[in-house]
């Protein structure tokens, strides 16, 4: 059986990333790939909708069309407009040109466009590359050759997702494949004070990178160990183990002062 598969991602239509995966898989018997990708640079967008601008879609050939909107508008408007009469199997966000793992989840576009996927119901990934610059895609590539079927055949739970972090390494340097939690970081400088040509002050939003938590067993240590590293995600963030011991705080009745109170 063919199966469809969307591809979206967070660094835009012409991303090598996105094109090595979608190369990748056209070449296989079993697949039928639909792109549809934001037409600029989209990092860092998070789970965000455009809602206040016109958002235009862009035919750019066969099987690809491009969104001028975020990594979550591309996955939302090609499963409710683009692909509505044929809909994906799932939903696969990367290659992403530069790694997610710890708190950088929720600033990633990349991770935002398969949080749309599992929040509209189909089983979604995320793939990222560690490094902004990749040298060597050979790891990447071959992950996704030889590798992504185990992925694809795991069984997800409703509004789950995978989150899989690989080294910018050849494929022969991989020391293995890793399922793990998501690690810890801290950026620092992270925002810098200049001045523009007239004089006026501005601030930048960067900083020198991450500084990872080294926490054994977690994915920021264990791709820096050389392994892919897969972790599981979902949509639903309630903290059950805090909600377990909130029930003091539960009341009945309008607010106010108690009954009787003075």
């Amino acid at each position: 059986m063919t199966r469809h598969i969307l591809l979206s991602n967070d660094d835009g239509i012409e991303a090598h990333g996105l094109n090595l995966l979608a190369r990748v898989l056209a070449e296989r018997g079993d697949v039928r790939v639909s792109v549809v990708a934001p037409s600029e640079q989209q990092s860092a967008s998070s789970h965000s909708l455009t809602i206040r601008d016109p958002i235009r879609v862009h035919d750019c050939g066969p099987g690809r069309w491009s969104v001028t909107g975020t990594p979550t508008d591309s996955v939302l408007i090609a499963v409710e407009h683009i692909l509505r009469d044929d809909p994906p199997d799932l939903v696969i966000s990367g290659i992403n040109h530069g790694a997610n793992m710890g708190e950088d989840v929720t600033y990633s576009g990349t991770v935002a466009a398969a949080l749309e996927g599992a929040i509209l119901g189909f089983p979604s990934y995320a793939l990222s590359c560690a490094s902004w610059h990749p040298r060597d895609w050979g790891a990447a590539e071959a992950f996704v050759r030889h590798h992504l079927d185990d992925l694809l055949a795991l069984p997800l739970p409703r509004h789950a997702l995978l989150n899989v972090n690989l080294p910018d390494v050849p494929a022969a340097e991989v020391r293995g494949i890793r399922t793990c939690p998501l690690g810890s970081r801290r950026y620092k400088d992270v925002i810098t004070e200049q001045t523009d040509p007239r004089g006026r002050p501005y601030l930048w939003i960067g900083g020198r990178g991450p500084t990872w938590e080294q926490i054994p067993d977690t994915d920021a240590v264990l791709l820096q160990e050389g392994y892919v590293v897969i972790t599981p995600l979902r949509v639903d963030l309630t903290h059950t183990d805090l909600l377990a011991r909130m029930g003091g705080l539960d009341r009945l009745g309008p607010l106010g002062a108690a009954a009787g109170a003075r």
